[in-house]
């Protein structure tokens, strides 16, 4: 049995690193534009980015390690399949779950893996970025202002220019937008304006020009407006920091914890109550994932890379979906947001342990009805 655990082990890790590596490598395409725009069209130093990349890495390993733990088991185990090792090793009397042990010690490795980068690495990298982004503002004043893009330049603060220039200093067609607590939003349109220089404490400085601030009250239904040539916004460093306290991509999971006792985790401040469960539930993923990989990969016939990589990018959509719907729903549903997010691994669980279950004589993948969905005779 030892030999046999080994053998799998071998199989499954370099596959793991390769998968995770490869899907990290995919998500920071994503962001590598951006980041290359900061150093070479408006002169953010290099230091800083790769600060700021840095404080990206938990946030992509949050995704990647799931992912890449069921490619691996999904080709270790297909491989088995493919060259009919699994075949001799029910002649010799060893069923699925025989299987399951080596897997699943790699499944529990990823999980506390990914348990420690929901607990401190999430919560570190958001502190490193607002650290990162806070000191890039103050070397590079507008260095994150992009066209038609709506820019957090604050906490409660987004900035929408339609023109900015190439240094990222200067702006036109200018919507800024400021929320105010307990009250709607403050609009403000402006013709143009710049990025002011930062002063002593190190706040975010605008100046805009030739323009109007909008604000309706909700409670009496009156609508303000007011004109103006020349508007200085400064917010202060402290009270950017003050409104970062409360982001719940920066608490640990005990901080979560303790923040929707506080507030109950409804209305508002369901976003604690959906940032605690999601964490939970990646971490959590990386167990269903693993065994349920463990029958999909003996259903697939074809040796071979691509149906193994197919089941992965199938299985991930379908359990991001339901993380993007319980996103949708954190704030006018919670206890359906939970449901949503918890669903997918109770379904990976059960449907692996039944697998498990049903190979106590005999070697197993899946029933004979998702064999003929899959096109198998």
């Amino acid at each position: 049995m030892k030999i046999i655990n080994k053998y799998i082990m071998a199989e499954i890790y370099t596959p793991y690193l390769i998968g995770l590596f490869t899907f990290s490598l995919v998500i920071l395409i994503q962001r590598f534009s951006r980041l290359a725009d900061l150093v070479v069209a408006k002169g953010v130093p290099a230091p800083l980015v790769g600060r700021l990349l840095l404080s990206l890495f938990p946030s992509f390993l949050e995704i990647t390690l799931p992912a890449a733990l069921l490619l691996a088991v999904l080709l270790a185990v297909g491989r088995l399949g493919a060259d009919s090792e699994t075949t001799a090793i029910f002649t010799a009397g060893i069923g699925m779950r025989r299987i399951a042990p080596p897997v699943l010690a790699v499944s529990a490795a990823t999980f506390v893996a990914s348990l420690v980068i929901g607990w401190e690495g999430i919560p570190w990298g958001q502190r490193e970025m607002n650290a990162a982004l806070s000191r890039i503002v103050e070397v590079r004043t507008g260095a994150g202002a992009s066209e038609h893009v709506f820019t957090e330049v604050a906490p409660d603060v987004l900035l929408f220019p339609d023109r900015v220039s190439a240094d990222g200093t200067k702006m036109s067609g200018i919507l800024l937008s400021e929320r105010v607590p307990g009250r709607e939003p403050v609009i403000v349109l402006a013709r143009d304006g710049e990025f002011a220089a930062p002063g002593g404490d190190g706040g975010v400085g605008l100046t805009l020009r030739d323009g109007a601030i909008h604000h309706e009250d909700g409670k009496t239904g009156i609508y303000r407006m007011a004109s103006f040539r020349t508007l200085d916004f400064r917010l202060h460093r402290d009270a950017i920091a003050t409104g970062r306290a409360n982001d719940p991509r920066a608490m640990t999971l005990p901080q979560l914890s303790r923040k929707i006792a506080e507030t109950g985790g409804r209305g508002d401040a369901a976003t604690y109550r959906y940032h605690f469960h999601r964490r939970l539930s990646l971490s959590v993923s990386c167990l269903a994932f693993g065994l349920l990989a463990i029958p999909l990969g003996l259903s697939q016939r074809a040796r071979g890379k691509s149906p193994a990589l197919a089941s992965t990018v199938a299985v991930i959509l379908a359990y991001y979906l339901f993380i993007a719907a319980a996103g949708a729903v954190e704030s006018a549903a919670p206890t359906l947001m939970a449901v949503l997010l918890w669903f997918p691994n109770v379904i990976g669980l059960s449907l692996a342990g039944w697998f498990l279950w049903r190979s106590e004589t005999r070697m197993i993948s899946m029933p004979s009805w998702f064999g003929r969905f899959g096109g198998r005779g």
